[in-house]
């Protein structure tokens, strides 16, 4: 699926108006046509579904406002060489950083290009990744001032290390880490920062360049986050999968906010098989084929079962129903057929073993073809030699 940038999402049944480049992208590169799905970022957690309707126009079709991360992560890192700096500023908003705050230290060497182009730069790291909240690009500053306002924030402060060290974990609401320069921090940096009670962060026993600590620091800290917080739910559930709620959807859903789709996936799945009447699995289950995996057939089964199972008059239903809909309207194209026709969920799986049955074929008559092709190079070149 498709996914876009626009500001000022408009209500459902509204018409999304794209800025030029978000529109030149959609269809001039990747060619989107009508009947196609693609899915709306405003950056601040708001996102859409749409469908492309004649005259390029992007119809929403459901909207939803995603939670902000009860943890967020902050870089704070010393400024690489450009193109260093446009990979560090695409992963970083690939990880999920919440904000990324330029630092100036007493070894800096490089120093910060247009803000236009960071932004243009974490815009399309966002949509490919489905990252729905943009991060904030903080003007460079001082060391000694990040960490203030740091302080001020009343966010957790770690610092890349190759020593090794244990971490206190607490219940800080956000945590950031701090990325010196190529040359390291100064003994007075380091100085500074302990007594702002930070924390070295161990990278591994070798020293890494700036972008690749600064990376590598953020999949740490994420990580960490994800253990403490399993550590927290396996807590509060008492060991035990008896509980009133799921705990595979539950485990599906924090993989999912963490960029983990396909682990979302498997623990979706494994929701709907520990309670099949569940139909906030099924309807986990569909989102992630449809939105992240693009598996449109897995998603037309979980939302034909979400709305076998969900109760009459329940809100969600008109949704699902439409959502549905557009799938098999995309699978019945995908497999040569017209959108005029309905596909049951059997009727897909036959599709779907008649194109691979098809591909084999296919496959089969080009070696066919090769090898006759061998043979008649062969021939030809026996009857030059006499």
């Amino acid at each position: 699926m498709h996914r876009v940038f626009c500001t000022d999402i408009p209500e459902i049944g509204g018409y999304a108006v794209l800025e030029g480049r978000e529109a030149e992208h959609l269809f001039k590169v990747f060619r989107a046509r009508p009947g196609e799905s693609v899915e709306l970022l405003d950056g601040c957690g708001l996102t859409a579904r749409a469908v492309i309707e004649n005259g390029k126009k992007v119809k929403v079709l459901s909207r939803e406002n995603v939670p902000e991360p009860e943890e967020k992560l902050h870089l704070c890192c010393a400024l690489p060489r450009k193109q260093k700096l446009d990979m560090l500023l695409k992963q970083a908003a690939e990880l999920g950083a919440w904000s990324i705050r330029p630092v100036r230290c007493m070894r800096s060497v490089a120093e910060g290009g247009p803000r236009e182009r960071w932004d243009l730069l974490l815009r399309e790291a966002c949509k490919q990744s489905g990252n729905p909240f943009l991060p904030v690009i903080e003007p460079e500053a001082k060391l000694s001032d990040v960490l203030e306002k740091l302080q001020q924030e009343n966010i957790k402060i770690y610092y890349g290390s190759v020593a090794p060290a244990e971490h206190s974990g607490g219940s800080a609401c956000a945590k950031a880490v701090v990325i010196g320069p190529e040359g390291g921090f100064a003994p007075e940096e380091l100085q500074m920062m302990e007594k702002c009670n930070a924390e070295p962060l161990n990278l591994g026993p070798h020293v890494l360049r700036l972008e690749t600590a600064a990376i590598c620091a953020l999949a740490v800290l994420r990580r960490l986050s994800v253990v403490l917080a399993a550590c927290v739910m396996f807590f509060l559930a008492g060991c035990s999968c008896d509980s009133d709620g799921n705990p595979m959807l539950t485990k599906g859903q924090a993989l999912l906010e963490n960029g983990d789709a396909l682990g979302a996936h498997d623990y979706f799945l494994k929701a709907v098989a520990h309670d099949p009447e569940d139909p906030n699995a099924y309807l986990a289950l569909a989102r992630v084929c449809d939105e992240r995996l693009d598996e449109p057939l897995e998603a037309i089964y979980a939302y034909t079962m979400y709305l076998k199972v969900l109760p009459q008059g329940a809100e969600g239903r008109a949704e699902a129903e439409a959502a549905l809909e557009n799938l098999k309207e995309r699978a019945v194209r995908a497999f040569g057929g017209g959108a005029q026709y309905g596909v049951s969920d059997a009727e897909a799986q036959t599709l779907r073993e008649e194109n691979q049955a098809l591909r084999q074929t296919v496959s089969s008559l080009r070696q066919q073809v090769q090898n006759l092709n061998n043979r008649t190079n062969a021939l030809s070149r026996r009857l030059r030699s006499r």
